[in-house]
């Protein structure tokens, strides 16, 4: 019979488990991070509690009255992200890692897994935000993210309004998709006129996202002709959604301009905090023969802008 351990895979201590454990998380963290919807607003930061501003500056010209010109203000706005902490962690028998290569195997996918956990987390958090966007007063002008009558200037309660939202349900069909990226596109900026937004994505839970991929990219409508909605935009699923028919239309190039959100990371803490060990020493091994890992995490959350994004309810 065939043996199950290969002894010269095993760990011969728990030091070397634990060592060659945070030697993988290491290596893994170094790579790569996973591609993800999410992973463009996830931004670190140096402080617990991060101030970012909120101004929405566009110029404009205006005929000159007078020889000294006319000048505006830079009014602007501030939004606060605090951070908090998460956790997550796995525990394993000493006796298992250093006799068992299937258990050992099994330690060493755990970094893999805290990286992975990690950027779900934090799509997550966002995609939560994003459904509760139209009962959400919007810091940028004190309205509900998703609302349609945001202000175009928030420094001016009569300035005009523009919309971010439709609650009149409508499937992501070609027609409606068409109808919702014309009235995406009257987004305004401060001075009234229209931004100049051009949505080329949209966001889908799973329970729409095949359907409308395959329905925008393909060639021919059933009457034979082009399709006219193909290479328009791009479909991007969004699986953390828990809503199974809202979409979303976005502007990904006025994204860095208007971010929508923010998931701020703070991970000044990483080196000494952010992965822990109980280890042999530990009063945990004494009662359980066990060592175990944890990965602890500090991060907020927000909305900010809401012009390069549209909420659509579905049906």
């Amino acid at each position: 019979m065939a043996s199950l351990f290969t002894k010269d895979t095993l760990p011969t201590t728990s030091e070397e488990a634990i060592r060659r454990f945070d030697d993988r998380y290491n290596a893994i963290i170094a790579a790569a991070a996973p591609s993800s919807w999410a992973e463009r607003f996830v931004a670190d930061v140096d402080a617990p509690r991060t101030t970012f501003p909120l101004s929405s500056f566009t110029s404009g010209f205006r005929e000159t009255k007078e020889e000294s010109g006319r000048f505006r203000g830079m009014s602007e706005k501030t939004f606060d992200v605090s951070v908090v902490e998460f956790d997550d962690g796995y525990e394993a028998k000493v006796f298992d890692l250093i006799t068992n290569v299937f258990a050992f195997q099994r330690w060493m996918e755990v970094p893999n897994a805290f990286i992975l956990a990690e950027a779900r987390h934090h799509a997550t958090q966002l995609a939560t935000l994003l459904e509760a966007g139209t009962s959400t007063a919007c810091k940028f002008d004190d309205v509900n993210f998703f609302s349609a009558s945001h202000l175009s200037n928030p420094s001016d309660a009569g300035s005009s309004t523009w919309s971010n939202y439709q609650s009149g349900a409508a499937a992501p069909s070609l027609a409606n998709i068409q109808t919702e990226m014309t009235a995406m596109r009257a987004v305004k900026d401060v001075n009234g006129k229209k931004l100049g937004v051009e949505p080329d994505e949209i966001w889908l839970p799973t329970e729409k996202f095949q359907a409308t991929s395959d329905l925008l990219n393909q060639a021919f409508l059933a009457s034979g002709e082009s399709n006219y909605m193909a290479g328009k935009l791009r479909a991007v699923h969004v699986p953390e959604l828990t809503d199974v028919n809202d979409w979303y239309l976005v502007d990904s190039k006025l994204l860095g301009a208007y971010t929508p959100m923010i998931a701020a990371r703070y991970t000044a803490l990483d080196s000494r905090l952010g992965l822990r060990f109980l280890d042999e020493n530990s009063d945990f091994f004494k009662k359980t023969g066990k060592i175990n890992a944890s990965k602890h995490i500090w991060a907020g959350y927000g909305m900010l802008f809401p012009h390069a994004i549209r909420r659509i309810v579905g049906a």
